[in-house]
């Protein structure tokens, strides 16, 4: 069962996938990652409370390697992907990576094309950006990331 997902940005641009990871809805910084260690780019302390949009097409085929993590646990809260492996296919997996986001809390979206939404971040720069896999009404989840812009710069 594919579980709709969408990815929204504050300047209104939508992308329609599936949900990856766990269900909710989470709203921060988007940035993209270059990164082929996606694990690492997940752990980064410099994606803290931001929605990381993955360049490599093909993510999760070694899975979640615990000894690989070390003691960091992931900060990022969304995570956006074109393509994610069904399961792993490394000896060293511990499980799939789909897994590890959902007991982590971390709401993704994939089947979405990270090159275009890769090329919109750099042309118009930092932007926030939601993901739902709850609402999935893009006006809707728009006008909730807004609000969320508006109450972290009340609380700034």
């Amino acid at each position: 069962m594919n579980t709709p997902a969408i990815l929204v940005f504050e300047d209104g641009r939508t992308f329609i996938g599936t949900a990856f990871g766990a269900p909710g809805e989470v709203y921060g910084g988007a940035v993209f990652d270059t990164s082929l260690h996606y694990q690492r780019a997940l752990t980064d302390p410099r994606h803290h409370a931001q929605v990381v949009i993955s360049t490599t097409p093909h993510i999760g085929n070694v899975g979640w390697v615990d000894a690989d993590a070390a003691a960091d646990a992931p900060t990022a809260i969304g995570y956006v992907v074109r393509d994610p492996a069904p399961r792993p296919s490394s000896w060293r997996a511990d499980r799939p990576l789909a897994d590890e986001l959902t007991a982590q809390g971390i709401v993704g979206i994939a089947g979405v094309d990270t090159r275009a939404i890769t090329r919109h971040l750099r042309d118009r720069g930092p932007l926030r950006a939601g993901i739902s896999t709850i609402d999935l009404n893009p006006d809707s989840l728009l006008a909730k990331l807004r609000a969320s812009i508006d109450k972290e710069a009340e609380n700034a």
